[in-house]
């Protein structure tokens, strides 16, 4: 009987163990993960040449990232849709990097639109991550 005991409790004691150490394990549930994520400001520049004028191929998008959550984002990707005078969308992606509780983080990136008109920049969607080690 003693044996069985000991071999339960010895599995129980590894078990735990490997999860802990995997980095995996879940969040507790009295943790929130969430932010607030907003486009500040977007542009696209435009060329105006003697012979003619073009845009950048480049739309410019400013963003902040807001911790409203009660534990550290550690990782984030954030998912953006620009949009063309001509109907032609164009889709990216950004990421970053350890934004604390109660903490805003701003920062920018460029999509590709290969001189195309953009009239608008929407977040589509976004990622949050918090690694339990």
């Amino acid at each position: 009987m003693k044996k069985k005991y000991f071999l339960v409790i010895s599995f129980l004691i590894l078990a735990m163990f490997l999860v802990g150490c995997s980095g995996t394990g879940m969040i507790p549930s009295t943790s929130v993960l969430s932010a607030n994520i907003i486009i500040t400001e977007w542009k696209q520049d435009y060329y105006d040449w003697s012979w003619g004028g073009e845009w950048s191929d480049y739309v410019y998008v400013y963003y902040e990232v807001e911790n409203t959550g009660n534990v550290e984002i550690d990782y984030y990707k954030v998912y953006l849709t620009v949009t063309c005078a001509d109907g032609s969308k164009y889709y990216d992606w950004t990421n970053g990097l350890s934004v604390g509780v109660g903490h805003k983080y701003s920062d920018w990136t460029m999509v590709n639109v290969a001189g195309k008109q953009a009239i608008s920049v929407m977040i589509t969607d976004w990622e949050l991550t918090h690694y339990t080690w």
